[in-house]
């Protein structure tokens, strides 16, 4: 189950103050003791830039020199005042290393005081489109609990000079709330924005919570173990061409601040005699939106900063084994859960039945956190103790987040089985990045059972997740396995037959006006079952169905009126998700005098090529593989036969493969359809490839039947 939401805000979650190891690791230094105590610290590993970077479109144009030209105090901050914009600037109508684009930014400068827990950032733009104006309304996410937007300012300088400050009102918005996070937005809108101009603004952005003492004055504590503290994090890239960026951070004193680059093979922070450290980027390309992309955190350059607290030695396998030790209680084999073990499923039924028992026990727990979220005085009313060990959530029948995941482990423990918990980076989100040593990465959690010689993961804590599937994202992902002897990490594989399936069966009729109206039938399996449960898990019964209308809508002739007759399958997650439905759309075929044309192909009728552009910057990302089937009879109106019927087609790539074949008897026209897609992420030299694919298939599917009017035939 995902720990967190997938909402890529890399520098507000991981500039948190907690440790990543136990507390009873930290012992403050006896004052007693001879001596002082001196950290010793190895070390960090510098990541391989040819491993780290996903394609040359997303590493970094630059060099490392020395900052000369960064701005007291930030710009337009401290004494208020703003910087000059050079006449260059003013006068300049487009980006020379990217012409045609909207907007580009020309300075941005970030500074970190991990002293104060302050970061102040301070951007300026310049405008050369219609659609560069949108660059003018600002959103500045942070996340309530931790951390606090303040001193926003603004203003918008024309060609000719003029300065139209920013006076408006900075608004409070909510960019989504999930369970107890809650992530908003300072928003605001620059004024008198216009081809041409210049729009210029900084903040300050506030951590409520200040270092541990360990961190601030490691010589006073004695560490056992080593393990670190996040900081900042600097994303080089932006929406827009970057032409000049610089980054400082001033670390706390007396602390061991360290860094990890991502992505980022030519340039690195530099040490300043005052202590702080620096980094100048030049001709940063832009990371633009497009269709399919995968997450963000996926391909922009970055570099992670970091306190080392004691010796750094096999990071992740020390993460492995303290997560292990800590948490025993809530995964461990007693007496009480051997014997519940077995009553649910006796040791005589064979391994995989005890497993599936097991299983359908942990996932009826009342999911406490997917539950509607409720008032401080609705909780207290319900006296809903905390969940300390398994057996606590046994007794309770209640579970927390992943604790569900926790009481399995511990049941099929005690059932006899080898169970560990696996924590994974959810991949909708991010990529495992074992050269930073954050521990935040590991956002989502397994349980991994070795029966009889194979590892099979399973993931009871995310509803409606059905016996035997894992969610997508969290597979073909890393992360480590909880073992206090042998701490390591680990990938977990994909199996091929959790691609997600759906099958449509259509019975329908052609009016001899060129209406369409019929049956429709979907059928949902495996991960295209499980997305559509989870989206509508907070959702009533309305909400429900008007999802699956949504949904039948895109597939059906643009108008038509769809009426759903029964959706089945929403809280059993062993049985397929259903839909019934009844469609009528008119003007589905196209008259001439004699003939009528239409696409057997109905439910494709409004596709396109998902990739029309010739030329693509990221790599494709699917969330997962699928596979679909078409059975569609349409049955003819009176005084047509058919005269024409397209040619049977497929194609079949490395990736991907397609069938179509249309038949004719009695008066009907039949199609069988079967789409697959294997892969899931494709990298940009793959892309012809990809949208060639594409391309033939909607070129199947645009195929038509042509019927010829009776008298027509008859005449001739």
């Amino acid at each position: 189950m995902r720990l967190l939401l997938s909402l890529v805000l890399l520098t507000l979650i991981s500039t948190r103050v907690e440790p990543q190891q136990s507390a009873a690791q930290i012992q403050p230094q006896s004052r007693a003791a001879s001596g002082s105590t001196s950290q010793i610290a190895l070390p960090v590993p510098k990541p391989n830039p040819s491993d780290l970077c996903l394609g040359a479109n997303s590493c970094v144009q630059g060099q490392s020199t020395i900052v000369h030209n960064l701005y007291p105090l930030m710009a337009g901050q401290g004494d208020g005042a703003w910087p000059d914009v050079p006449k260059e600037d003013l006068a300049l109508h487009e980006n020379p290393s990217d012409p045609g684009s909207a907007a580009m930014i020309l300075e941005r400068q970030v500074y970190t005081d991990d002293e104060k827990r302050v970061q102040t950032e301070f951007v300026r733009i310049k405008v050369f489109t219609e659609a560069g104006r949108s660059y003018a309304d600002i959103e500045i996410p942070y996340i309530v609990k931790s951390t606090s937007v303040e001193n926003v300012r603004g203003r918008t300088v024309q060609p000719d000079g003029t300065v139209t400050p920013f006076t408006g009102v900075v608004f409070d918005k909510v960019v989504v709330k999930y369970k107890r996070y809650t992530y908003d937005a300072k928003a605001f809108s620059l004024p008198a924005v216009q081809v041409g101009s210049i729009i210029e603004y900084s903040y300050e952005m506030r951590w409520k919570e200040r270092f541990p003492d360990y961190v601030r004055n490691p010589a006073s504590y004695v560490v056992t173990e080593g393990f670190t503290i996040p900081t900042t994090v600097w994303t080089i890239q932006q929406d827009l061409f970057t032409r000049h960026a610089v980054f400082v951070i001033r670390p706390v004193k007396n602390g061991t601040l360290s860094y990890a680059r991502v992505r980022l093979p030519d340039i690195e922070p530099t040490k300043q005699p005052d202590g702080t450290m620096r980094m100048e980027v030049n001709n940063v390309a832009a990371l633009e939106e497009e269709d399919r992309m995968p997450p963000r955190s996926m391909l922009t350059s970055r570099v992670h900063f970091y306190y080392r607290v004691g010796w750094i030695f096999s990071y992740w396998a020390n993460i492995s084994k303290a997560e292990a030790e800590n948490r025993e209680k809530l995964i461990e084999k007693t007496h009480f859960l051997e014997r519940a073990a077995n009553e649910i499923a006796p040791a005589t039924d064979p391994p995989e039945t005890r497993l599936k028992k097991l299983y359908a026990y942990v996932q009826k727990l009342r999911y406490i956190s997917y539950e509607p979220e409720k008032t401080e005085k609705e909780t207290k009313r319900e006296h809903l103790g905390e969940n300390k060990s398994a057996e606590d959530i046994f007794r309770h029948n209640y579970a927390y987040r992943n604790e569900a995941n926790y009481l399995f482990t511990a049941l099929v423990r005690s059932a006899g089985f080898d169970a560990s918990i696996v924590q994974v980076v959810d991949r909708a989100s991010a990529v495992f990045e074992p050269d930073v040593p954050d521990a935040s990465q590991l956002n989502a959690i397994l349980v991994l059972v070795r029966n009889n010689g194979k590892d099979i993961y399973f993931d009871p804590a995310t509803r409606y997740c059905p016996y035997g599937l894992v969610p997508w994202f969290e597979t073909d992902t890393s992360g480590i396995v909880w073992d206090k002897l042998n701490g390591k990490t680990v990938k977990v594989q994909s199996a091929v037959d959790e691609l997600g399936e759906t099958e449509r069966t259509a019975h329908l009729k052609l009016q001899s006006d060129g209406s369409l109206e019929g049956t429709l039938e979907i059928v949902f399996r495996g991960q295209e079952a499980l997305d559509r449960r989870l989206s509508a898990s907070d959702k009533d019964d309305e909400g429900r169905r008007k999802l699956m209308e949504d949904e039948v809508k895109d597939l059906t002739p643009p108008g038509a009126e769809i009426d759903i007759d029964d959706v089945s399958g929403w809280q059993d997650s062993d049985q397929p998700l259903r839909l019934k439905c009844h469609f009528h759309a008119q003007r589905f075929a196209t008259l001439t005098a004699k003939r009528m044309l239409f696409p057997p192909s109905a439910f494709q009728a409004n596709s396109k090529n998902p990739f029309p552009q010739i030329y693509r910057t990221e790599p494709v990302y699917f969330s997962h593989g699928y596979r679909t089937s078409d059975k569609v009879e349409i049955s003819l109106p009176a005084g047509y036969k058919v005269e024409a019927l397209p040619a049977e087609s497929e194609n079949t790539t490395a990736f991907a493969s397609f069938h179509a074949k249309r038949s004719t008897d009695a008066g009907i026209v039949r199609l069988d359809r079967q789409t697959e897609m294997f892969g899931y992420y494709f990298q940009v030299k793959a892309y012809s490839a990809l949208r060639a694919y594409f391309q033939k298939l909607r070129e199947s599917d645009a195929q038509n039947v042509v019927l010829l009017k009776e008298e027509a035939e008859r005449a001739r």
